[in-house]
């Protein structure tokens, strides 16, 4: 079957510094179309124009180039697989494209989860016939943009489970584990830190539906634990079964030298005296010491520093539209 480019990553531009180009492009593309329907005052009750620039405008550029990392970490991964060429280039097309059939399937269930979240924003301001007789031109641009959201992320997020799903697989079944180059299962860590950055980046900016003169929490908390929840998912399949894979080699291995060690000073003869047997031992000693002191998450510092840093993004975005909205209320009192 067919497979083709996921729809959003058309969008982005093919030259270079496309990304940052489409970023630009597609946040002034959104806020000249709110501009001109005075949306910037008019939406205020349902959610922040802003936001809506700023997610479409981010989430697109943003999970085309973790793709691109995407690909890159299992080019770097291509040494050690148990696969022939025909397997790594059928699971490398897989990274990049999608099924036509799966793609529609998805922008089915994001439309209708978009559809879903629009209903119940008109129905908690009253009834819902009453209330679309009296929304404007600009709410209903709003309610679109918020589909359009829920499409876009569904797409998305479903790419990401799709492609961290083929790295567990690759863990529990075709990559060969070396204990004394750990190095080169380092490719999990970026892949499970690189596609949990792209959301972690979205849910920064969910802070911008907050800072309303009337907080609806039901505009901001279903796109909230929408992407929160995958989030985790997607950090931890790719990490799981290959911390089992290094658990479970490191275990037979150091079961394997300890044999060796318990057959070589099982002799009666004092050890201390047996050169020969020291001599057998003492690299024994050293390699069992090097095995236990493999980690078993394949993690590098920067990798590590790199999460803990925009780990913190989201919280301190959240902490300061929470401080912004205490001053502005208390300037307007």
């Amino acid at each position: 079957m067919s497979r083709h480019v996921l729809w959003p990553h058309r969008l982005v531009f093919n030259f270079p510094y496309g990304r940052w180009c489409t970023l630009l492009f597609l946040f002034t593309f959104m806020f000249l179309i709110f501009y001109s329907l005075g949306s910037m005052s008019n939406l205020r009750e349902e959610a922040s124009p802003l936001f809506f620039c700023f997610i479409i405008a981010y989430i697109i550029p943003a999970s085309h180039y973790i793709n691109e990392q995407t690909v890159a970490a299992f080019e770097s991964l291509r040494p050690n697989l148990n696969l022939d060429l025909s397997e790594i280039e059928e699971i490398r097309d897989s990274l990049v494209r999608v099924t036509q059939k799966t793609q529609t399937q998805v922008l089915a269930v994001g439309f209708l989860a978009g559809c879903a979240h629009s209903y119940f924003l008109l129905t908690a301001r009253g009834g819902l016939i009453e209330t679309l007789q009296t929304l404007a031109l600009s709410n209903y641009i709003a309610f679109a943009t918020n589909i359009l959201i829920w499409c876009l992320f569904t797409a998305i997020i479903s790419f990401l489970i799709s492609n961290v799903r083929i790295f567990a697989r690759l863990a529990r079944d075709n990559i060969r584990i070396d204990l004394l180059n750990s190095s080169s299962l380092r490719p999990f860590s970026r892949v499970a830190v690189y596609s949990t950055l792209v959301l972690v980046g979205a849910l920064a900016s969910f802070p911008l539906l907050l800072v309303e003169d009337e907080t609806n929490y039901l505009s901001v908390l279903p796109g909230f634990f929408a992407t929160l929840l995958p989030m985790v998912f997607i950090f931890l399949t790719p990490l799981l079964p290959i911390r089992k894979r290094i658990r479970k080699c490191k275990s037979q291995e150091l079961a394997s030298i300890q044999d060796r060690i318990n057959h070589l000073s099982a002799t009666k003869s004092n050890l201390a005296e047996n050169e020969e047997i020291l001599s057998e031992l003492q690299p024994l000693l050293y390699y069992r010491r090097e095995v236990k002191q493999v980690p078993e998450w394949p993690f590098d510092s920067p990798v590590v520093f790199r999460l803990v840093f925009y780990l913190t993004i989201p919280p301190a975005s959240w902490v300061g539209s929470a401080l912004i909205e205490r001053l502005v209320d208390s300037v307007n009192l």
